[in-house]
């Protein structure tokens, strides 16, 4: 690349048989280019005067080229092909110069998109502080009547239906619902000018169109074709799943429709246009309602949810705007600002708290039962600070050891300095440094201090029956707080999802809309099925191999009725701790009568060797229920559901208690009456093997115990 400005000039003139080359000369470098234009031979007249040389056009830049656009080279290149057709329509429709159109509905895009960069709408007010700003270039030598766009009645509908949704502050805060607004105007008012010019839009009777530019088919049209061929084969066989749900989209549009006809009855009295206008903002409105109120309720779960947008195109037509999810996703979040435990427990989760790089991170106090971490201490000078008061003499300033060099004259400067001395009073210098010791994290204070990266986060969610009610919103909600907390702190997270056997459902929760759909799977699962947690641990293991979890921390979460994994996997588990340093924490959600079972299971598996030798137990239960007791709509909160799970326990074991002792009965009176001996006789044959051995015996003590 060559910088610098650079003089071009053509030779027209070479040598027989040479091409002619193009020279390019700068200031210290001269290259020699090739050309591939033929020399065509000119008489070249030379007057007595020469004349001076014309001057050299200058090539138009790509910045000279977007000024001389006028407010359309401002247009962003998503909206153009849409102010490039709302130009065409008005032309063709109105008349005149659809150069001046497409410069109009330029400026007042522009006018839209500066009033929400400043999180207003523009009617009159805000468009007079544009103007009155002057801070925009398409205001100049303008009023603000001349800048309101479009054409009433349409821009007093828009603005009523935006400021009604709110949707000037989420406008202002995520660039890419920006964008999809002013497209959305747009199309309005290609809508609303094409109808009010009686042409049809024919797009309305075709599929939308993918990113390839192909149309699809609308449900009416796949209905019409599938009626076709079932009369095609005779009408026979049973209407399928799909064309029953295409059946009920047809009935739903043919419903919306009536609908629609029942309100253009109600606005036949309007005037032409404004009834044109009104059905336009009704549709507007259907159409940002849903996405608006999911985009209000993420914002206040997720921190920073433009970075999740991630800067793509805002699309309304998603499906993971009408979830939903959003609705347990708000009220989860609402909860969790009263589960501080559960808070705590997250942020505590991880290894790799050490060195590091200088962040804001928990304040860590020394606990010699705690984990390894880093404390500031005056046994490591490694920086100086500052100044402070102690009896340290080889960090004295030189104030003191001025004040000790008199002491040689003058005794008073002698005693005031070993006075200061007993007193830690001198002045010195601050040095200090970080050390490892033994610490506990404090989650909720928090300081600059060496941080090393905190390893991911594992997560294993019972999803068995016996988690449903309240312990099915403590799981999801813990789920939600730790995804944040990965985001916050700029960590992996992972979910294992399981109930019955191979029955795992993993989800990855990262920093993208695409974790946000998984984390809206997960939120609208129904807790169902069994209980096995083999595979998790398993697939646990598994993820530990790979560099990017090997420093995880493992979260179980159950309501404690585990059965032990197989010795396989204990062993795995027990090498992973060892090699590793892989440390597993328990939650317990039992229910509030305390009525569970008992969770030696978790206490087997969530054990952790200290560096003093002994052994911690990283369980903890679950005791916050005033918190979710509070609030009903959490989920189908039943606080006997753990009760009943005992009463069912308990029946079980007695039916079970009961069916053997029948069994027991029916095998004492099959062999007192077919064995040709008494059941009491204990002179009768044993049987060799061992159960059998067992049951005899279990029949000779209970006809014992009957005798006498």
């Amino acid at each position: 690349m060559l910088h610098g400005k650079c003089n071009v000039a053509l030779a027209r003139h070479g040598k027989p048989g040479h091409r002619p080359v193009g020279c390019i000369q700068n200031a210290n470098l001269s290259v020699r280019v090739p050309t591939d234009k033929p020399r065509i031979k000119r008489n070249v007249f030379l007057s007595a005067t020469a004349a001076p040389p014309a001057p050299t056009q200058q090539p138009i830049g790509h910045t000279q080229l977007q000024h001389g656009l006028g407010s359309v080279g401002d247009v962003a290149p998503t909206h153009l092909p849409w102010l490039l057709r709302l130009a065409h329509t008005k032309a063709r429709h109105y008349g005149g110069d659809s150069t001046q159109a497409l410069q109009e509905s330029a400026r007042g895009l522009q006018a839209w998109r500066a009033a929400l960069d400043r999180g207003l709408l523009p009617d009159d007010m805000a468009l007079q502080q544009i103007v009155a700003s002057g801070e925009e270039a398409f205001t100049a030598g303008r009023s603000a009547e001349e800048l309101k766009w479009p054409e009433e009645p349409l821009n007093t509908m828009m603005v009523r239906l935006f400021s009604k949704l709110g949707a000037a502050r989420f406008a202002r805060k995520y660039p890419a619902v920006k964008d999809a607004l002013l497209k959305s105007v747009l199309e309005a008012t290609v809508k609303y000018h094409r109808a009010v010019a009686g042409e049809k839009d024919e797009e309305e009777e075709a599929g939308e169109v993918d990113s390839n530019g192909n149309r699809g088919k609308t449900a009416a049209q796949l209905a019409r074709e599938e009626a076709e061929r079932r009369a095609a084969r005779g009408g026979g066989g049973h209407m399928s799943a799909a064309m029953q749900a295409t059946m009920d989209a047809v009935a739903a549009k043919r419903m919306e429709a009536e609908r629609r006809a029942a309100r253009a009855a109600q606005d036949a009295a309007l005037p032409a246009n404004k009834r044109i206008a009104v059905e336009i903002a009704r549709d507007l409105y259907a159409q940002w309602t849903a996405p608006l109120a999911a985009l209000s309720r993420a914002g206040a779960a997720f921190e920073g949810l433009e970075a999740l947008l991630g800067g793509g195109e805002f699309s309304l037509g998603g499906n993971i705007w009408k979830r939903a999810g959003w609705g347990q996703l708000d009220e989860l979040r609402r909860k969790l600002e009263d589960l501080k435990e559960l808070r705590d427990l997250v942020r505590s989760l991880g290894r790799g708290g050490g060195w590091g790089p200088l962040r804001r991170a928990p304040v860590q106090h020394l606990d010699m039962s705690g984990r390894p971490g880093l404390m500031r201490t005056v046994l490591e000078a490694q920086e100086t600070r500052g100044l402070c008061r102690s009896g340290d003499i080889s960090r004295l300033l030189p104030a003191e050891a001025a004040l000790i060099a008199r002491g040689r004259t003058v005794r008073a400067a002698k005693l005031l300095f070993y006075a200061r001395l007993a007193e830690k009073g001198l002045q010195t210098y601050e040095r200090d440094g970080w050390g490892e010791f033994p610490t506990r994290v404090v989650p909720d204070r928090r300081e600059v201090r060496p941080t090393a990266d905190r390893g991911p986060i594992l997560l294993c969610v019972d999803t068995s029956g016996s988690m449903r009610g309240a312990r099915e919103a403590i799981a999801k909600a813990l789920a939600l707080e730790c995804m944040r907390a990965a985001r916050e702190q700029e960590r992996a997270c992972y979910v294992f999802a399981f109930s019955g056997p191979a029955e795992v459902r993993e989800l990855e929760l990262n920093n993208d809309m695409k974790s946000v759909n998984n984390l809206l799977d997960f939120l609208e699962k129904v807790f169902n099925g069994g209980s096995d947690f083999n595979e998790p641990v398993k697939r646990c293991l598994d993820r530990l191999t790979d560099a990017k979890w090997a420093n995880s921390d493992i979260l179980l979460v159950s309501d404690g009725e585990l059965r032990q994994p197989a010795p396989e996997v204990m062993r795995k588990l027990a090498g992973a701790k060892d090699k590793l340093s892989l440390r597993v924490h328990g939650l317990v959600v039992g229910s509030p009568d305390k009525k569970r079972a008992d969770p030696a299971v978790l206490r087997g598996l969530c054990t952790a060797v200290l560096p003093n030798g002994k052994v911690e137990v990283l369980v903890s239960e679950f005791s916050s229920w005033s918190s979710v007791k509070a609030d009903s709509e959490l989920g189908a909160i039943d606080f006997d559901d753990a009760e009943g799970n005992a009463r069912r326990r308990l029946a079980g074991l007695a039916h079970e208690k009961a069916r053997q002792e029948e069994t027991r009965r029916r095998r004492r009176e099959q062999r007192g009456g077919g064995g040709g001996g008494s059941a009491s006789d204990p002179t009768r044959r044993m049987p060799t093997d061992g159960s059998g051995r067992k049951a005899a015996a279990a029949a000779t003590a209970a006809a014992g115990g009957k005798k006498h």
